[in-house]
């Protein structure tokens, strides 16, 4: 097959000459899973304070701005690789799987703990923008390629939900 000029062959597709294929790993400045069970309770919830996600909050591409639970500030710094913030991406790795969302600059809040059933991983902003990576596992492509580690024996989860994805592989445009 003869490819267009402009454009190259990769194990993702066809892409335009100038984007990169590399692995999440490369372009990962943290990733970390939520809180263990027993970590975080019912009685942990306060009115106010820093809001804890649930899968609500994690639908669409943006992170949902829609609390029910919160936890003091005393308890999410208890829970700190359970912290994201702006500009971190959150997935579901058990439970309603493939979601996927990034929190933006202009959320509601600073900081949100992440469900145990979930996952927070922050990128090298020099080499990826959250939105992307978003973006991309919200696609067809990128999203069979998520969901690929899928376990169907009771609640659906992905095996080795972390390294899995540091594993994946995603098509990089240029920053500009």
């Amino acid at each position: 097959m003869e490819l267009k000029a402009g454009y190259k062959s990769t194990e993702l597709g066809v892409l335009p000459s100038d984007w990169n294929v590399q692995t999440i790993e490369s372009v990962l400045f943290e990733i970390s899973m939520g809180p263990f069970g027993s970590d975080i309770k019912v009685s942990n919830f306060v009115a106010f304070g820093v809001p804890v996600l649930s899968g609500l909050n994690v639908r669409s591409e943006r992170l949902l701005d829609s609390f029910t639970n919160f936890v003091t500030p005393e308890k999410a710094k208890d829970l700190k690789k359970a912290v994201a913030q702006r500009g971190d991406v959150v997935i579901t790795h058990r439970g309603t799987l493939g979601q996927i969302s990034y929190i933006p600059v202009d959320s509601e809040f600073d900081k949100y703990v992440i469900s145990q059933s979930q996952f927070r991983a922050r990128f090298n902003l020099c080499a990826v923008l959250p939105n992307w990576i978003v973006l991309y596992f919200l696609s067809p492509l990128g999203s069979a390629k998520l969901l690929e580690g899928k376990g169907h024996t009771g609640v659906p989860a992905l095996a080795q939900a972390t390294t899995k994805f540091r594993q994946l592989h995603i098509p990089l445009p240029s920053l500009k």
